[in-house]
């Protein structure tokens, strides 16, 4: 089922399942765009016509809810911090409920 898992974008109102940051790099958005990162206190920098991000920031803290410019930006960057699958909480078999710990199933 691991392997099943796939990348998922944050969405705004969502709790966070692990911390995220935004790595320094060029963003390739203009320079039109750089109030956006303002708001989010993350330092920048124009080069070569786009926005760079100069130092890797914290955005989000695990266990947290989402902000919906913290989701925007991250969708804007194309950055899917999150994981999507599904978890074994119970196995039905021929009448009997068995739990994941029993058949050694682990995540």
């Amino acid at each position: 089922l691991l392997s099943n898992k796939v990348a998922a974008p944050a969405r705004a109102g969502a709790i966070a399942p692990c911390d995220v940051s935004v790595e320094a790099q060029n963003t390739g958005m203009g320079p039109e765009q750089t109030s956006f990162f303002q708001a989010l206190t993350i330092s920048t920098k124009i080069a070569k016509g786009s926005i760079e991000i100069v130092s890797k920031r914290h955005l989000i803290k695990e266990g947290t809810k989402v902000g919906v410019s913290e989701a925007t930006l991250l969708q804007m960057l194309n950055v899917k911090p999150f994981a999507d699958g599904l978890v074994i909480e119970n196995i039905y078999d021929n009448g009997s409920v068995f739990i994941p710990v029993i058949l050694h199933i682990t995540d």
